[in-house]
């Protein structure tokens, strides 16, 4: 069951379009390169992609039913009606409930929220949940991260008096919610060009519109109008937590985001980077994948979500940090929680050969956290991984399922409908229900689709190599081109590329398990640290290629270049 290794897919971008895009905004030759190769093919489109600013950001109105439900909530916030915004426990749910409920706020709306329990109530709006909100009079819903799928629950509120207005960007379903208005970018007709906005991206847009028609209505005849760039912060967190493509519009939210975040301002986000022990000062892409947002994510995956909602709206400094200090206690149980569901997995798969798909389900296993571990077994044995979680009580599994590149789990599943209760998702991530009775039936045709969808053919991940380069390629000014192409994640991954064969000139174990490397190559010494890596190689003398990304490294005030190495290759 060791890790496989990866094919290396070398680019073959075309050269015309590399020198005239290189030519025209006077950038390196391999910079260009790596456009072309994230799909850039014009001197505009680079441009635009190097520029990213707000000003480049679509019309909100575009998204089918803005107008609509704009016009339905200028209405409740003129009439002093009750709103409830109901949100989704993970992190692009918790920054989208922020900025709607702060927002609202800010202009004298009536609003609370409601965020279910992943545990007792789980994903989206159900008629259990609705029938509280109904108790506080709440004459308007508006859903953020969820709710196109939730045809029972909509028409109930309708029936019951409700407006329900829906928020969301996951696939559209078959039967989608009958909700007064449905902003979606991808349900047919939308007009809106980018389809790939996370939950918080359709809110935020929900924003920009009803302050417009709040400003044409006369809400604000002195200067007291909020700026919207004050939550750009939390935009960024929700839409890089969901792993959300980081090209167009998202790239634009984010790369402004990062900014907001670097400022610190928002109480709560100070307080949380001081937990993460994130000094003041820039924030990247993956600081906010890998320490502010898993602790974000770990009170709805085992506790309350509400937390960190609590902790995003805090004005209150002491406040904060309590919130923050409680929240990050949270995510360490929630690894401890973590560790042990994934030994229990492995020990599952030991039993037998490690099938085309990986399905494991238990009673032991909290619902909250096997998505984490689903991620991890995908990621270790590149296949498709479903572990769920089994209510004996309730004689049901919730499950959590993610991909790998090139197969389409949604899809997937859907095929397998006749064995779930729900389901729900994207390509690269989904969410189901099923009965515990039918769990082996569902394991048997979600593996035969997968055997046929491949065919025969082996299951093996592929590294994909923006360029082969000799190390001195990588100057100063090369390394801050590379830079200026963050924020990084799906659609725009860092640069990866591959040397020639070169010679080693040292090697050694540091830390928990890393391998450290220096390189020598015509007569210049460069270092390299391969992340979990020491045990995977034990290398002579002898010659080698390396695939990796070239990051800046600072120490002691000293900028040099270091290879972060993906993969080795002994020739």
């Amino acid at each position: 069951m060791d890790m496989k290794s990866a094919t290396w897919r070398i680019s073959d971008a075309r050269q015309d379009l590399c020198s005239t895009i290189s030519d025209s905004l006077d950038i390196s030759p391999l910079v260009s390169r790596v456009l072309v190769n994230r799909g850039i093919t014009t001197p505009e489109q680079a441009d635009l992609f190097l520029s990213a600013k707000l000003g480049d950001l679509h019309n909100p109105f575009l998204m089918k039913d803005m107008q609509k439900a704009v016009g339905r909530i200028v209405q409740a916030v003129k009439n002093k009606e009750n709103i409830c915004i109901y949100g989704d426990y993970d992190v692009d749910g918790v920054t989208s409930t922020t900025i709607m409920v702060d927002f609202l706020k800010s202009v004298q709306a009536r609003v609370s929220y409601y965020i279910p329990s992943r545990i007792s109530e789980g994903y989206g709006l159900t008629p259990e949940a609705i029938g509280k909100i109904r108790q506080d009079r709440v004459s308007l819903i508006i859903t953020v991260d969820c709710g196109v799928s939730d045809y029972e629950a909509v028409t109930y509120a309708q029936a019951e008096g409700i407006d329900v207005i829906v928020t969301d960007h996951h696939m559209i379903p078959e039967n989608p919610a009958p909700a007064y208005a449905v902003l979606n970018p991808r349900q047919p007709g939308c007009e809106f060009p980018f389809k790939g906005l996370a939950g918080v991206g359709v809110a935020f847009n929900v924003l920009m519109a009803l302050r417009k028609a709040l400003r044409e209505e006369g809400m604000w005849q002195d200067d007291s109008e909020p700026n919207l760039r004050q939550y750009l912060d939390l935009v960024a967190v929700g839409t890089i937590a969901d792993i959300a493509p980081m090209i167009g519009e998202n790239r634009i939210l984010v790369k402004s985001g990062l900014e907001v975040l670097a400022e610190g301002k928002r109480p709560g986000i100070s307080a949380l980077k001081t937990v993460c022990g994130l000094s003041s000062g820039v924030v990247s892409a993956s600081m906010v994948a890998y320490r502010l947002a898993p602790r974000l994510n770990a009170p709805g995956r085992i506790a309350d979500a509400s937390l960190s909602v609590q902790l995003l709206l805090s004005d209150d400094v002491e406040a904060a940090r309590a919130l923050a200090e409680q929240i990050d206690e949270t995510n360490n149980r929630r690894q401890q929680v973590e560790r042990k569901i994934l030994s229990a997995a492995k020990a599952q798969l030991k039993e037998e050969e490690v099938p085309e798909a990986i399905v494991l389900a238990s009673p032991e296993w909290q619902p909250g956290v096997v998505g984490l571990c689903a991620s991890r077994l995908s990621e270790e044995f590149f296949r498709p991984a479903i572990l769920i979680a089994v209510d004996e009580g309730r004689g049901e599994g919730r499950g959590s399922a993610r991909s790998v590149d090139g197969f389409d789990i949604y899809d997937a599943i859907k095929r397998c409908r006749e064995n779930l209760i729900a389901f729900g998702g994207h390509k690269g991530a989904a969410g189901l229900t099923v009965a515990a009775d039918r769990i082996d039936g569902f394991r048997s045709a979600f593996n035969a689709i997968v055997r046929d969808d491949f065919a025969g053919q082996e299951l093996t991940p592929t590294l994909a190599i923006d360029a082969e380069i000799p190390l001195n390629q990588l100057s100063t000014g090369v390394m801050e081109e590379i830079e200026n192409l963050e924020p990084f994640g799906p659609a725009n991954p860092e640069p990866v590329f591959s040397s020639y064969d070169i010679k080693f000139y040292s090697s050694m174990v540091v830390g928990n398990g890393h391998l450290k490397l220096k390189i020598r190559e015509e007569g210049q010494f460069y270092d390299a640290i391969g992340f979990n890596m020491a045990a995977r190689y034990a290398l002579q003398d002898e010659k080698i290629r390396l695939a990796f990304v070239p990051q800046f490294n600072f120490f002691r005030g000293e900028r040099t270049i270091q290879l972060n190495l993906k993969d080795i290759k002994s020739m």
